[in-house]
């Protein structure tokens, strides 16, 4: 595929870097010549420096030519302007990148298709979207999103209180539940395993469990019941758009929640924007007395959500030092991204940039590939393949198809039906496979599937 991206910040690169590995045919667009100067040598990718709204600069781009159309710069009304013109030049896949939902208002008559914008997302809510999800229970650190809307994948941790330490996987009991559910994958320290029945599971494991979504919290059900109490008490550090958002998704769901803001001025701000009940604390998040003003000691979660990385990572290790039960650390630089999850004292963490390039992939709706932190840290991604009319898996039992030993089957969409890929499930032509693979196996994983 030609792919243009838009803006050479930490997201554009990552994507660029992606695209450009698969061997599509790539050009990075930057404003600021600096921004593509480095790359040169770094990227396999066609730069150049100028406006994405200068149409001669586009066409020297080959917008004509072009199958998808990434926007995703820190200049929002030149991404919106840039799509508008990759649309007018016939563009299939146009996505755009916005910080906020301002632009549009239904009443009006004012939607992203009045724009012509393709499809759009908002880095902010996305990220706030994916805090929020681990929010209800302790011990899940993300919930991901697949092509079947039914389906999905969590990560929990295994801590040492857990009715999983210490049991093999064919002996946990709820048998029924367990049926409708598959261990996908697990890692221990560093190390990537594919877990089985005589798998042992210890205090410490990330675990990925895949199967319909209500079945995962039937199964949340059995190793950790809801109290019948309310949710307790969020604590959140930023009065950043990311902040206000995770704060009013708290409130919705039932939790209180204390803001920590450092300048007067915005904490004044957005207190006037939440209800009573909400207690906005002036200080730094890297103060202990702040901290213990804001009652951490009875915190069910931490999250950092500042702009600085730092601060949001060391605001979560003072915040579990003093007792609260959960810390969540968002991170903006690429650099975090294998770092932050390499930290044990840091439950949960996620990266922005991270976080946006996996919603771009979603929109593209290309092999629903998903990068994940913990993963990446073993060199491995999750993607789905569909099984095409040429392969000749068609007809086949899995344990008959000779696939790579490495590869890890998390689960198999036929249809509107979600199965649990076994050795015996006989692999049909349209099926889809979520597999959890390393770069160097899934050229040979979608060569055998057509």
């Amino acid at each position: 595929m030609k792919i243009i991206v838009i803006g050479a910040g930490e997201l554009g690169r990552l994507l660029a870097a992606h695209f450009s590995a698969a061997r599509h045919d790539v050009t990075l667009i930057d404003s600021s010549p600096h921004g593509v100067d480095d790359l040169h040598d770094k990227l396999d990718v066609m730069t150049l420096h100028g406006s994405a709204t200068d149409v001669r600069l586009m066409q020297e781009a080959g917008i004509a030519r072009t199958d998808v159309f990434l926007a995703v710069s820190g200049d929002e009304p030149s991404n919106v302007l840039a799509c508008q013109i990759a649309r007018h030049f016939g563009v299939k896949q146009v996505i755009c990148r916005l910080y906020s939902t301002e632009l549009f208002d239904e009443s009006a008559g004012l939607t992203q298709e009045s724009y012509g914008l393709g499809r759009t997302f908002s880095s902010p809510a996305e990220c706030a979207t994916k805090v929020l999800d681990v929010l209800p229970r302790r011990m899940i650190l993300d919930n991901a999103r697949l092509s079947h809307p039914e389906a999905g994948i969590i990560t929990i941790s295994i801590e040492g209180e857990s009715p999983l330490a210490g049991q093999k996987i064919m002996e946990l009991p709820w048998r029924e539940v367990m049926e409708n559910i598959r261990f996908a994958a697990l890692v221990r320290g560093q190390r990537l395993m594919n877990p089985h029945g005589q798998t042992r599971l210890q205090a410490g494991d990330k675990l990925y469990v895949a199967g319909r979504r209500r079945d995962i919290q039937a199964f949340l059900e059995c190793i950790s019941p809801r109290t019948l109490t309310k949710h307790s008490l969020v604590v959140i550090s930023g009065a950043t758009r990311l902040g206000k958002l995770i704060v009013d998704g708290a409130l919705e769901q039932g939790w209180e929640v204390r803001l920590i803001e450092p300048s007067e001025e915005k904490g004044e701000a957005i207190l006037a924007q939440l209800p009573a009940s909400c207690k906005v604390i002036v200080g730094s998040a890297t103060d202990e007395d702040i901290l213990r003003e804001a009652g951490i000691e009875k915190c069910d979660t931490f999250v950092g959500a500042e702009e600085n990385d730092e601060g949001n990572i060391l605001g979560c290790i003072l915040a579990k030092r003093l007792g609260a039960g959960k810390v969540v650390a968002v991170t903006h630089k690429p650099e975090y991204i294998s770092i932050v999850p390499a930290m044990e004292v840091i439950d949960c963490g996620f990266n922005t940039t991270l976080v946006s390039a996996n919603t771009v992939f979603h929109l593209m709706n290309a092999g629903n590939f998903r990068m994940d932190s913990r993963l990446l840290a073993s060199q491995a991604y999750l993607t789905e393949f569909t099984l095409k009319p040429s392969s000749r898996l068609n007809g086949k039992r899995i344990m008959d198809c000779q696939l790579p030993p490495e590869l890890i089957l998390a689960m198999l969409f036929r249809g509107t039906d979600i199965l649990t890929p076994a050795g015996r499930t006989v692999l049909q032509v349209g099926d889809v496979l979520a597999a959890v693979v390393t770069p160097s196996l899934e050229a040979k994983v979608q060569a055998l599937f057509g």
